[in-house]
């Protein structure tokens, strides 16, 4: 089932080619407006987790408070598996807070947005680092332009 649900999660590599290769085009901007894929991918973590604590009880999850618990969970392919669709989910809502956010404020041009986009789909937090620098020293501010009120 495991294997099942990797699967399933794969063709979200389409969101992240169109987000790279066609960032103008409206089903693009669609995709990332809905949030629709990692909403999708979140459901088939859901499903993973709630079988693994099927399987395991929750007491498996005391294992990630250390380094070699972390490392003997990881070990265990179903765990592997369903850690791996978790990082497809966080990957792509920080590839969508970068699209969004430089498609509003043009902080780097569309190439160099889908650079930025392409390290954050490979290497995650490099790419979020990469732009969140770009966008500080671009606007002064590591808020961005227009810090948002978060209330």
């Amino acid at each position: 089932m495991y294997v099942t649900l990797f699967n399933l999660a794969g063709p979200a590599i389409l969101a992240w080619v169109l987000m790279i290769f066609l960032p103008k085009w409206r089903v693009t901007q669609w995709l990332v407006r809905s949030a629709i894929v990692p909403a999708l991918l979140a459901v088939l973590y859901v499903i993973g987790i709630v079988l693994l604590i099927g399987e395991n009880g929750i007491g498996f999850m005391a294992d990630f408070g250390g380094a070699e618990g972390v490392t003997r969970l990881m070990a265990r392919p179903e765990i592997a598996l369903v850690a791996w669709i978790h990082f497809l989910v966080f990957d792509q809502l920080v590839g969508i807070f970068i699209f969004r956010d430089n498609m509003h404020h043009r902080y780097v041009p569309i190439p160099v947005q889908s650079v930025i986009l392409f390290l954050t789909l490979m290497l995650g937090p490099v790419g979020f680092l990469s732009y969140y620098v770009i966008r500080w020293a671009r606007s002064g501010s590591p808020g961005g332009r227009r810090a948002e009120a978060l209330v």
